[in-house]
């Protein structure tokens, strides 16, 4: 980087960061990038799963493999990874912050470098694309901070990582313009993206293999075991992080083909373009709006450019063709136009490994979104002249804030909404004395009727949490319960009575004799109700049998 006022060098990195940490200056209340503000306190919600998860993990002694810990789904335990705790941040928290900040939140932290990072990549990729003009500048970072598909994910906190899209595209141009495989680069950030968010992994990960088959000079047949090379070190890594795994229970997960993008999903979602029924049920996670700025900016660069864009996407053969098999997937094997089906494709039975564990496809589009915005705008920049470019930029600028407002409003609006509290914390302390260690909650995770989970279990392995105390089951993604009434029966006789507390939800077990007959003969049970649950502890006296 250089010193001049250039919108590629040093005076260009630091507008896109101040334009960064205004965004999130700007829309996020106070308290939410230190973790302390209403939205982290909810106890029903996907981010108390994260908070729970992280401090469990954080509170832990270090074990082998690292990202292992046993106070979730006690004793067989988990991993990190399926607690959505974002492993390779809560790792190095846990080896470099001391123990007696626990519990903490270190979630606002992440959501704010997300954004800034959306920043500082489009710093970088007009870096790479040579593009010097500060208005282009401001464009790009304008339509990465408020890229739909991200600010409406705030929650899953993970997946706000986008930066790792965009890095990725960055390091493929990269290699595109010095015909350089940047093998060290690439190998940073997808053993990074691995341990964030595997379906950021993924996409980055094809995006490199697109890189590699573009520099095929570079990657000749003896060379192939260096283009290996990330992909090598992570599978090494999974020794020391998280295998082996035989006494984790894993299973398949559904929602493949309901978890999709709608044909709609990039043309609805704005203050000006509105579709009746423009999506089926579960496609909000297909949700992909790209914003009419970039739509018509985008149109403009393929009309009016016709040939060059052609030329363009031939350029970059293996690139539009991943984009296309992208949007497919995104699409998944139900395709809908608004609420009507419009083509059931039957994949082959191989892909039911891939689409069981990326089963939420319509994630999918969020590279191809992103390709938009970038072609779009170099395209322009390299086809018209600097008055009609900065005028189209000016416009781009304001007509994607002004379809957008709506979603930030509703950024600002989740960010400081209040916090949905279930535990009646008083009577929670008097039932968890300094003795109790375990906690069994029943039924556990996939067990029970699922519309009681985020009301009960949530705040439940939160409590625990908190407290330091070990639950034997949790929010925990693809986990793999056994339901059976012997199954626990067997769990409560081999549990330490001293030091166990029993947690059954009542909406599952009505009848506290119901709860009671799940106890060994030996011990008579004491329950008391407290919010949803009858909470059980033994007073050590026996039965006396008739």
């Amino acid at each position: 980087m250089d010193f001049k006022l250039d919108s590629t060098g040093r005076a260009g990195f630091a507008v896109a960061l101040a334009i960064g940490l205004f965004f999130v200056w700007r829309y996020f209340p106070t308290g939410f990038v230190l973790g302390t503000s209403s939205y982290w306190l909810t106890e029903v919600d996907d981010v108390t799963q994260y908070f729970a998860g992280f401090n469990a993990f954080f509170s832990a002694p270090f074990s082998y493999p690292l990202l292992s810990f046993d106070s979730i789904n006690y004793p067989q335990g988990t991993r990190v990874t399926f607690v959505d705790a974002i492993p390779l941040y809560a790792l190095l928290l846990k080896l470099f912050v001391p123990a007696s900040f626990a519990p903490f939140n270190p979630f606002g932290f992440w959501v704010a470098l997300a954004f800034v990072g959306q920043a500082i990549c489009a710093w970088w990729i007009l870096r790479e694309l040579q593009i010097k003009s500060w208005l282009a500048l401001l464009a790009l970072t304008v339509c990465l901070l408020t890229f739909p598909a991200l600010t409406t994910r705030l929650g899953h906190i993970s997946l706000m990582s986008h930066w790792i899209i965009l890095s990725s595209l960055a390091l493929y141009i990269r290699c595109r313009r010095t015909n350089e495989p940047q093998r060290f680069a690439w190998s940073l950030l997808l053993v990074v993206a691995f341990y964030i968010n595997i379906y950021l992994c993924v996409m980055a990960s094809a995006i490199y293999i697109v890189s590699c088959l573009c520099n095929r000079a570079k990657f000749q047949p003896a060379e192939l075991g260096r283009a290996l090379i990330p992909f090598l070190i992570i599978g090494a890594s999974l020794f020391l992080t998280i295998l082996p795994m035989e006494r984790v229970a894993v299973g398949k997960e559904g929602g493949f083909g309901i978890y999709s993008m709608n044909l709609l999903s990039p043309f609805h979602g704005g203050n000006y373009l509105n579709f009746p029924d423009p999506e089926m049920p579960g496609q909000y996670e297909g949700f992909n709006y790209i914003g009419l700025g970039v739509l018509l900016a985008f149109a403009l660069s393929v009309v009016l450019n016709r040939k060059a864009a052609v030329g363009s996407f031939s350029q970059h053969r293996a690139l539009t063709w991943l984009m296309f098999l992208f949007t497919a997937y995104a699409l998944s094997n139900i395709v809908y136009y608004g609420v009507h089906q419009v083509v059931t494709i039957n994949y082959p039975s191989f892909m039911d490994q891939i689409t069981s564990q990326f089963r939420a496809s319509g994630r999918f589009f969020w590279p191809v979104g992103y390709c938009i915005v970038i072609f779009a705008i170099a395209t322009l920049y390299k086809k018209l002249g600097p008055v009609l470019f900065s005028g189209c930029m000016v416009l781009l600028v304001l007509l994607q804030v002004s379809d957008l407002s709506n979603l930030r409003h509703r950024l600002v609006d989740t960010a400081k909404r209040p916090p949905s509290l279930v535990l009646t914390q008083s009577a929670w302390d008097q039932q968890v004395t300094s003795e109790i260690k375990e906690l069994y909650f029943f039924p556990k995770f996939r067990c029970g009727r699922s519309e009681l989970i985020l009301n009960t279990l949530m705040p439940t392995m939160r409590y625990a949490a908190v407290h330091g105390i070990k639950i034997n089951t949790g929010y925990v993604a693809r986990a793999n319960s056994n339901c059976s009434v012997e199954s626990t029966k067997a769990e409560i006789a081999a549990s330490a009575p001293d030091h166990s507390l029993y947690v059954f939800v009542k909406g599952d077990y009505p009848q506290v004799e119901q709860v009671k007959a799940l106890f060994p003969d030996k011990y008579l049970p004491t329950c008391i109700e407290v919010d949803f649950a009858n909470i059980c502890r033994l007073n050590h006296r026996v039965r006396e049998f008739q």
